[in-house]
């Protein structure tokens, strides 16, 4: 971990006087917003180690999670009025490859069950 992305906070009261480190939060800035989608659009959702080893393997600042945190959040975003966003602004372009890739995804995941009844019936 960066040593300049961790606070030392400290803990609730306890038994012992121990201090917790937390990382700081760090926005993401257009580039990355820019990797992820790229990277999401290859790969998919649900594979967010594999996102991060493709297009974040040297950001160390980020975890597979914050990918898909950020994930989640670019949906939101793109799916709400341009008004309603807060933050540094997301070319619309990109939010419209989120939804694009969003919902070739979530698709491609609900075939996956029927996918998988059919094997199933054909092994009985």
């Amino acid at each position: 971990m960066d040593v300049e992305a961790l606070a030392v906070v400290p803990m609730r009261k306890s038994k012992r006087s121990e201090v917790v480190q937390r990382r700081i939060r760090r926005p993401f800035s257009v580039t990355e917003v820019e990797a992820l989608v790229q990277a999401v659009e290859k790969l998919g959702t649900g594979r967010w180690r594999d996102v991060k080893l493709r297009a974040f393997d040297n950001a160390k600042h980020r975890t597979y999670v914050d990918l898909k945190d950020k994930w989640k959040t670019l949906v939101h975003t793109a799916r709400i009025a341009p008004q309603q966003r807060r933050g540094e602004p997301v070319p619309q372009e990109l939010l419209d490859r989120v939804l694009k890739a969003h919902a070739y995804w979530s698709q491609q995941q609900a075939k996956q069950p029927l996918k998988q009844q059919s094997e199933t019936c054909r092994l009985l």
